[in-house]
């Protein structure tokens, strides 16, 4: 394998190591425009030029393989003169923008420029206008006058997702991107290019002119869209989710991620969120403090067990929990209750393709089958308990984010009950029809695990504040089930994180600490 010396210090580095790949693992910076690690190297905007001992002229980082005894240089006379060159030339015609351009901020551009570029301009010509608020698709906007014609945009759509919809026309000052003649950018993952333009030229409508990054908290987390489960950041500002962004991870998402999962959060931010205990008194479901609301539930309970015994009672959970939260459903209706009747309704379905997109749109749906969240021996399934209500056998049902009333089937069943509490944060059709309401929380607001569809076990870390009195859904279940005679004093959902590892074989070992960012995979 070849060595080769950049700056003074060697690395061995694998046959068709480019430069610039070489220095990035000696953490030496080489800055560049054009080049990402995940497209087609073009080599267009010069940014990366090196000097290369026995070459008579710079040559660029991340198209010029490394070959044995090579030896690089990135911080001489001539490269800074060359870099400062290139710098000069885009910012002949890039407009001074910086004070209204959402990038600013996390500009590739300013950075540079500060760091590499010219004190001052020399250029007292006319600049060159072109098109800006230019709409490319339903989800980005395009202002050509800032485009730096990277082409990483058109390399995206091209290479990574297959479609023709990015070129770039004319010549000189005057090339400009654009779609092609009758096309549209609205691919399912069209919002990377926002993400991968090094300056503001790409914008999201969803996120243009909402908020100054600099404001913005980002949050690790795993998007709730689907079972592919897609490493996130959630930003966050005056405890409201501003956007959604992908985070890397070569396993499981690289560095991408769909439109659908991006933009997918308008539910967590809405006003109607259920943000206090509701119990039913007559007609009405009222606000009450959560100590009346938890002793209403065990009041209820015990009554019926007493009268009806164990097995009038069931859980329904959903694959939007956690892995937590699914392991302590089941602990309290199994154990707690004296129940087998548990389990969770199918995940909705959508559309998929061959690269994230799963058909199942639930983020969890691995983990319901790996901690067993199903019907015990002698238990019943969901038809089986529909026909338990409707036949009277079952009294009681403890409903954690599923809306099963959103059937008609169901809907007519859950008027039956003597008891239907439900755990959720809207007021759904199955919580409209309940005797209890306990408000949870949802994906950005909670802290613990999701198993992918591939069995990777990841974490999710609270972005936001619980709304209003509503709690997360790991720690109501435990309060519920200590009114109910248990004693469970798990203070944190990593925690229980343990206690699974240590009681289910499929995640036989898995502590928070072994999943870290990344996540690791089921036993």
């Amino acid at each position: 394998m070849p060595t080769v010396k950049i700056d003074d210090r060697d690395i061995t580095v694998e046959p068709g190591t480019t430069i610039i790949q070489a220095a990035e693992r000696l953490a030496i910076e080489i800055p560049y425009f054009c080049y990402h690690p995940k497209l087609q190297v073009e080599a267009n905007c010069r940014m990366c030029l090196v000097k290369v001992d026995k070459i008579p002229r710079p040559v660029t980082a991340c198209s010029t393989v490394v070959t044995d005894g090579m030896a690089v240089f990135t911080q001489t006379p001539e490269v800074e003169k060359a870099r400062k060159g290139v710098l000069e030339f885009i910012l002949i015609n890039h407009p001074l923008d910086c004070p209204i351009c959402d990038q600013a901020g996390e500009c590739v551009l300013q950075e540079y420029t500060h760091d590499y570029g010219p004190d001052a301009s020399r250029f007292l010509e006319e600049k060159v206008h072109k098109p800006k608020k230019v709409p490319l698709g339903p989800h980005v906007m395009f202002d050509a006058e800032r485009c730096i014609a990277c082409t990483r945009c058109i390399r995206f759509c091209r290479d990574v997702v297959g479609e023709e919809e990015l070129g770039i026309f004319h010549r000189g000052d005057r090339q400009v991107i654009d779609v092609f003649p009758g096309r549209e950018l609205r691919n399912n993952y069209s919002a990377n290019v926002v993400d991968i333009c090094p300056v503001g030229a790409l914008t999201t409508r969803e996120f243009r002119f909402r908020c100054r990054v600099w404001f913005l908290q980002p949050v690790e987390s795993i998007c709730p869209g689907c079972s592919n489960g897609c490493n996130i950041w959630v930003d966050t500002y005056q405890n409201k989710i501003q956007r959604l962004r992908p985070r890397i991870n070569e396993d499981v998402n690289e560095h991408w991620m769909c439109d659908a999962g991006r933009f997918g959060f308008a539910y967590v931010n809405r006003d109607d969120r259920l943000k206090t205990p509701l119990v039913r008194k007559g007609d009405q479901l009222v606000p009450v403090s959560w100590d009346e609301a938890l002793h209403r539930c065990a009041q209820a309970f015990q009554g019926l067990r007493q009268v009806h015994g164990p097995l009038a009672f069931a859980g329904i959970g959903s694959a939007h929990l956690t892995n937590e939260e699914l392991f302590l459903l089941r602990r309290m209706v199994q154990e707690v209750f004296g129940s087998p009747h548990v389990d969770v309704p199918p995940p909705p379905e959508g559309d998929e393709d061959d690269f994230l997109i799963r058909r199942d749109k639930a983020p969890n749906a691995r983990g319901v089958a790996a901690l067993h969240c199903r019907p015990a021996a002698g238990g019943l399934d969901l038809p089986g308990m529909r026909e338990g209500v409707r036949s009277g056998t079952l009294k009681a049902l403890y409903v954690v984010q599923a809306d099963v009333a959103a059937d008609p089937g169901w809907r007519e069943a859950l008027s039956q009950l003597e008891c239907l509490i439900v755990q959720d944060i809207f007021l759904t059709e199955t919580a409209k029809l309940a005797q209890i309401v306990l408000p949870g929380v949802s994906f950005a607001e909670k802290e613990g695990t999701f198993t992918n569809y591939r069995g990777r076990v990841q974490r999710l870390r609270p972005a936001l504040k619980p709304f209003g009195l509503s709690k997360p859904d790991w720690q109501i279940l435990c309060e519920v089930a200590n009114r109910l005679g248990a004693s469970w004093s798990y203070a944190s959902a990593p925690i229980i994180t343990e206690q699974i590892g240590r009681e289910v074989a499929a995640f036989a070992g898995i502590t928070y600490e072994k999943v870290g960012s990344l996540g690791i995979a089921l036993a």
